[in-house]
């Protein structure tokens, strides 16, 4: 058996006390998603050691190996993953309660990393409400388990240690490389996948498979230790989430935490293993597993309930204590009592039936949520009405969204293919997406045709980037503007995007996610003397519709739609279930002038100033007498969410607008 190493638990508390911390919502705390990496690195670091200990003295048993994971695992996240289950009951609208049944059938099958990495951006705003999110590392580690251990004994009984050893820096070095490569282009899968974040874990599996003793003399063990307590601490409030990660931003925490477990190896340590090892940081380490559980679910009731991605910090940091005192509880009396055998504790039958119960219980569960929907006869016929609006999207959003040209576009109107002659081309970003039914009704009403390109957090303007840059969105520009000069049938481009977000760079209200961060990538010779998202925007929408207008077509610029900052179908049914921890806030219009005053002043200047370029607003559709509507006569929201407008407030609301497009042609 390996010897148990108190600064070991101790880096555990350094790994899970970011992580809490930067859920929190804690300012200064911006890199703390990189505790998961300390975790990686140390759990590759003991299975490995564990492993090739037992191997090397010819009593590895899988079966028991698997014991001792699901001893140390399933019993805390089942009963985390049930009272999940429990107070999403209350607290969820059906399409909250479907996906957490979906990602409790993920969770319990190890494949909630998957999951996510189809359905949410970590670092967007929806992650912040769903509250099994974090169960993707514990996918990573299981896959871990799943594959690591069989490979190490095989290859242990065919050609030795040494050759164990090769095979880690090999797949190792792979991975570490195909995230590198990767990242800027599929950043989702590096993120969530076990083969980009093997090599966290691969370099623990080296630290134990390595020879090499820490150095004997006081100096360099003291400057590795400080060096990789530097190496963790640093990012961890250097890093936010604009750093493209993991890939090589991983490399200082990760050989960070290798350091500090090689100098620890050493009687004598460090003195970071000696400041680890004190009582409170064990302490912490010690219910560091059930901490990493409840935090989370913790925070996003506390958010959903609240519908404030941002939590003040006192509210924050009351959650996190929250969180301390159930890990606690859950440490001692559901922790311990599986993971400790004896004839008067649970043995090895009774644990595999125990967790194969578990798993089939969440299993189960999460399966009626995903086939029911999320179950909407909880809620009263009104709440059920106002919370099914977040369906009310394109049918064919999938099909048609993202899409490059080459790829054939999806057809509006009065077109029946993308490769018939058609009158205009619409181009924009999520909101264009969203406008789509109303413009394609709008154009069936004038008899016109056309076709739709468009892709997430994209505006159509040439010569700026988002920072850190989307490869995806260059090229589809790019290639939107090749696509253009094949198509002479095209007389009419139509622009639509979250314009005010863009111009603005920050989030409204209660959203979250990354600022928009505009840098310059034209001609540097056209580069506007303001570096601000405001001067970049205008120029690089002026450089745009010069390009549009030079090759002889018409330009009209649809006006942004009002942000409302929450989402407003799930906070108005969670109103009508009887969570009311706020009144949902007003839109006025004098809220909307301050969010896209300045937006609105850029679009029509640009408008103005050329000949064939028109300017159609949408507010006022959406804004009279000084309040702006949220919800149409009905009673039941315009939005899907915070911002995105609904098919039925696409094509009810706007398409008579929309048909203001072609009047100009017609005249």
């Amino acid at each position: 058996m390996v010897a148990y190493r108190a600064d070991i638990d101790g880096l555990r508390a350094i790994a899970v006390l970011p992580v809490v911390l930067y859920h929190a919502g804690v300012p200064e705390i911006t890199g703390g998603f990189l505790g998961v990496d300390v975790f990686f690195v140390i759990s590759g670091f003991l299975i490995t050691s564990i492993v090739a200990t037992e191997v090397a003295a010819g009593r590895f048993s899988l079966l028991s190996f698997y014991e001792r994971r699901a001893r140390r695992i399933l019993p805390a996240l089942t009963v985390v993953v049930l009272s999940t289950l429990v107070v999403g009951w209350f607290f969820l609208v059906p399409t909250e309660y479907r996906d957490l049944g979906q990602s409790t059938l993920a969770t319990a099958l190890f494949l909630s990393n998957i999951y996510f990495k189809s359905e949410i951006d970590y670092f967007s705003p929806a992650a912040e409400f769903a509250p099994l999110l974090h169960t993707w590392s514990l996918a990573v580690e299981e896959q871990f388990y799943l594959f690591f251990p069989p490979m190490l004994a095989a290859i242990f009984a065919w050609r030795g240690r040494s050759a164990v050893l090769w095979a880690v820096i090999g797949l190792t070095v792979l991975s570490l490389a195909a995230a590198a490569v990767l990242l800027p282009i599929k950043p989702g899968w590096v993120f969530y996948l076990i083969f980009f974040r093997a090599w966290e874990l691969g370099v623990g599996a080296l630290l134990a498979l390595s020879t090499f003793s820490a150095p004997r003399h006081v100096l360099p063990r003291e400057v590795i230790g400080v060096a990789g307590l530097l190496a963790i601490l640093v990012p961890v409030f250097l890093y936010d989430a604009n750093t493209p990660f993991p890939g090589l931003a991983a490399v200082p925490p990760v050989f960070g935490t290798a350091a500090i477990i090689y100098v620890g190896s050493s009687s004598l340590g460090s003195i970071v293993n000696r400041l680890l090892a004190h009582r409170f940081l064990v302490w912490i380490g010690l219910i560091s597993y059930s901490l990493y559980l409840w935090h989370w679910p913790i925070l996003a009731f506390v958010l959903i309930g609240m519908a404030h991605v941002a939590l003040p910090l006192n509210v924050g940091l009351i959650a996190v204590a929250v969180s301390v005192v159930i890990a606690w509880v859950s440490y001692r009396f559901i922790e311990r009592p599986f993971r400790i055998r004896s004839r008067f504790r649970f043995t090895r039958k009774a644990i595999f039936s125990l967790s194969a119960a578990m798993l089939f219980a969440m299993v189960l569960t999460g399966s009626v949520l995903h086939f029911t929907s999320g179950m909407p006869s909880r809620l009263t016929p009104i709440a059920a009405a106002i919370s099914a609006v977040t369906d009310d999207q394109n049918p064919d959003r999938k099909k048609c969204f993202g899409r490059q040209p080459k790829d054939g576009l999806c057809p509006i109107g009065s077109a029946v293919t993308a490769s018939e002659p058609v009158d205009f081309l619409f181009w924009g970003d999520s909101h264009a997406e969203a406008m789509r039914y109303g413009v394609d009704r709008a154009a069936r009403t004038t008899e016109k045709s056309g076709l739709f390109v468009g892709t997430n957090a994209c505006p159509p303007i040439r010569d700026i980037r988002r920072t850190p840059e989307s490869l995806r969105c260059t090229a589809l520009k790019n290639s939107v503007m090749a696509f253009l000069e094949d198509r002479a049938d095209i007389q009419l481009v139509v622009l639509a995007a979250r314009w005010s977000f863009v111009v603005e760079g920050s989030r409204y209200r209660r959203e979250s996610g990354s600022p928009f961060r505009l840098e310059w990538s034209g001609d540097k010779r056209a580069r506007p003397d303001g570096d601000d998202n405001a001067s970049l925007f205008e120029a690089g929408l002026r450089s745009t519709v010069l390009e549009i207008l030079a090759s002889g077509r018409e330009v009209v610029i649809l006006g942004p739609i009002p942000e409302v900052g929450w989402s407003v179908p799930n906070v108005l049914a969670r109103y009508e279930m009887g969570i009311r921890f706020f009144e949902p806030p007003r839109l006025t219009a004098a809220d909307f002038r301050r969010r896209a005053g300045a937006t609105e002043e850029i679009l029509l200047r640009v408008a103005t100033a050329n000949s064939g370029v028109r300017y159609l607003p949408l507010s006022d559709v959406f804004c009279a007498d000084g309040e702006c509507s949220i919800r149409d006569e009905d009673g039941l929201p315009l939005y899907v969410d915070d911002d995105h407008i609904s098919r039925s407030a696409a094509e009810q609301w706007l398409s008579e607008r929309f048909s203001e497009i072609w009047m100009a042609q017609a005249e």
